[in-house]
């Protein structure tokens, strides 16, 4: 039996849309590093080897090494970003 591919759900897929709406730079360090932290499971739930939820666990780290020093949000955000554009064309296809 060949290993079939693991898709991504509209529920996992709703779910990082709505904690990507909701992370903002305006968030307190905790509240984003809690995003990130839910943000990192779904990735990973979704594929645990993912570059997505790789990048995410990086720039968690930063964030939660320099606090409000952390000036790489955007690269936060442009992952996350990146990672809808790419499930969302993905759940099209199937």
């Amino acid at each position: 039996m060949g290993k079939k591919k693991k898709k991504v759900t509209k529920e996992q897929l709703d779910e990082l849309k709505g904690l990507r709406k909701h992370l903002s730079q305006q968030l307190s360090v905790d509240n984003k590093l809690n995003t990130l932290i839910q943000v990192s499971q779904v990735l990973r739930t979704i594929n645990m080897t993912s570059t997505f939820a790789s990048n995410i666990s990086t720039e968690f780290t930063g964030l939660e090494v320099f606090g409000e020093r952390y000036n790489n949000f955007p690269k936060i955000t442009s992952v996350i970003d990146d990672a809808i554009d790419y499930y969302d064309e993905q759940l099209k296809s199937f």
